[in-house]
């Protein structure tokens, strides 16, 4: 039988000497402890250092014992730092969303500063701070509207009083209808301020059909003398909706005077009340370009070579109604020509 070979009691231990010996050399060293049936025995090896040997052992130990953990150590120190880089981030992330949120319509929304990274906080006060000077010149901006059209009405109003007094001839007769069109256009400044600046309220019950009879019937005598006429079709029964009567019957109107400003002498105008909470108004017209269409609904917009008497508030007083309602607002192409716009609301 052959002897069986010593166990290593503890794990091999490295040395170096340097100057040993009469050559006076360095040597590099392992030292490991055994146990025999001798007893207790250490064992040295050693050899003069420049062979790469030892190098070689030690190296192979620390790929077999430690860099195995090297790759699962950067693996979780990655994820930790995403991890971290996006959690830090997620506040910036929530104010460029909100950030998105700000419009016209929407001036008093500020950038949220909680949990925002200290390096970006000076960035995020500078510019909540400049959408407080925004919302400030624009709440100037809509009372100097108000309280210049309140200033026109009631000039406007003598005006208007003094002529229908007065017998001339045409010349006095278009002086009457430039006075007309500055009271229209001083009520739609006057409608822009109170949307603007007024919630409204549109929680009480109102019936599409009746609002349309009363706009078709106090629109009617100015259809005609324009050389157009005006009818009123679709639902015979009440339609009702939640929403604000007073409002509803002005976007009604504007639409209505946009209908008529564009439609040809000797056509008419339809005015329909859908079953399902829709308000439509037809009209013979040129229609609407594709290119006009996302345009038609701002402030002052007029298309190229449109030629009409308006300001261009009927529209975006009619969009701020329905936004206000919750409604949308739609425009289609009329077969053979002329265009449709179907004021769409939420039923009661």
């Amino acid at each position: 039988m052959f002897a069986r070979w010593p166990q290593a009691e503890s794990e091999p231990s490295y040395f170096r000497l340097r100057n040993f010996g009469p050559l006076g050399q360095d040597y590099s060293g392992a030292s490991i402890r055994l146990d025999s049936p001798a007893g207790p025995l250490s064992v040295l090896v050693a050899e003069v250092s420049g062979s790469d040997q030892l190098v070689h052992s030690i190296l192979r130990e620390f790929v077999f014992d430690i860099a195995w953990y090297v790759p699962l150590f950067v693996a979780f120190a990655l994820l930790l730092a995403a991890y971290s880089v996006r959690r830090s981030l997620a506040p910036l992330r929530t104010a460029s969303a909100r950030a998105s949120d700000i419009g016209p319509g929407s001036i008093s929304i500020r950038l949220p500063e909680a949990g925002v990274p200290s390096e970006a906080l000076p960035l995020v006060h500078a510019v909540n701070r400049a959408l407080d000077r925004l919302e400030q010149g624009f709440s100037i901006q809509r009372q100097f509207t108000a309280n210049a059209a309140h200033e026109l009405r009631t000039p406007l109003t003598i005006i208007t009083a003094r002529l229908d007094t007065l017998e001339g001839n045409g010349q006095l007769s278009a002086l009457r209808e430039e006075v007309a069109r500055m009271n229209r256009l001083v009520e739609q400044l006057l409608c822009v301020a109170r949307l603007d600046s007024v919630v409204l309220d549109v929680s009480s019950p109102v019936d599409l059909r009746q609002i349309a009879e009363e706009v078709v019937g106090s629109m009617a005598h100015f259809a005609l003398a324009t050389g157009r006429t005006i009818a009123l079709t679709g639902a015979k029964q009440p339609t009702i909706i939640a929403g604000n009567a007073v409002a509803i019957a002005d976007a009604l109107r504007n639409l209505v005077e946009n209908a008529l400003a564009h439609t040809a002498p000797g056509t008419e105008v339809l005015v329909d009340v859908g079953k399902e909470g829709v308000l439509s108004v037809l009209d013979h017209g040129p229609g609407i370009t594709a290119a006009d269409r996302p345009h038609i609904f701002d402030r002052f917009w007029r298309g190229r070579g449109v030629r009409t008497d308006g300001a261009g508030l009927g529209l975006a007083i009619v969009m701020e109604i329905a936004k206000a309602h919750g409604a949308s607002v739609a425009v289609t192409d009329r077969s053979p020509n002329g265009a449709r716009f179907d004021l769409q609301f939420r039923p009661a």
